[in-house]
């Protein structure tokens, strides 16, 4: 684990109020959907409480906790143990580990039915380990769901013409972009077959992030080439 990003988020969560989820507009979308997406997995075959949820970047448990309350088995991991603390508080009955989701998981193979990752590609340095990570410690056929900030043609217009400094703030800790089409290029590679894709906050084509459920279809290719 890096630990100069370790404790950037040790102090990104120590803060009283932090961006995500708490102050995030989308939450209330989000929540929707990932209990849409929770019930419908496999027809309906993965039902509360024996569904297991692995919460992929936790944060404070607000998702977890949620998660929890549909019934199902969950467990998170962060890379802040200041988070992880919160989210043990707020979430008695569930397991965390503090952890990078960019490393080896420390979990078993087919561990989990689902993993539910809420605005952290756009984080990651190396987003092929963690998506292959978890291809590993998904079972068969088992399902990801995740959102990450939208970047589409006139959104990426807009920003450039508008409001670039802002939104590539070097400070800042976004440093992935994706498009539909890279996105799914990444999780393709990674295994995975996307089934859904829905844009939530703001309007098209201007929405905060998508909203992508996909399923597990095969093992993950082997790293890209590095290009740079």
């Amino acid at each position: 684990m890096s630990s100069s990003r370790a404790k950037f988020y040790e102090a990104y969560w120590r803060r009283e109020r932090s961006a995500v989820p708490q102050d995030d507009l989308t939450t209330g979308d989000r929540k929707e959907l990932l209990s849409l997406a929770l019930r419908s997995f496999q027809g309906g075959s993965v039902s509360p409480g024996r569904g297991r949820v692995l919460d992929a970047g936790c944060g404070s448990g607000e998702f977890a906790e949620f998660v929890a309350e549909l019934g199902f088995d969950v467990t998170g991991i962060d890379i802040a143990e200041s988070a992880i603390q919160k989210a043990k508080a707020r979430c008695p009955n569930s397991r965390f580990h503090i952890g990078s989701v960019e490393g080896n998981l420390p979990f078993d193979d087919g561990e989990f039915d689902v993993v539910w990752s809420t605005e952290v590609l756009e984080h990651l340095f190396d987003v092929h380990a963690c998506l292959s990570e978890f291809n590993r410690v998904l079972g068969e056929k088992g399902m990801l769901i995740i959102t990450t900030p939208y970047h589409g043609f006139a959104k990426n217009i807009a920003i450039v013409m508008m409001a670039f400094e802002r939104h590539f703030n070097p400070y800042l800790s976004h440093i992935r972009f994706f498009s539909k089409r890279s996105l799914k290029l990444c999780l393709s590679r990674a295994g995975f077959a996307p089934l859904s894709w829905r844009g939530i906050g703001r309007i098209w084509p201007l929405y905060k992030s998508f909203f992508v459920v996909a399923k597990k279809v095969r093992s993950p290719q082997g790293p890209p080439e590095i290009i740079g």
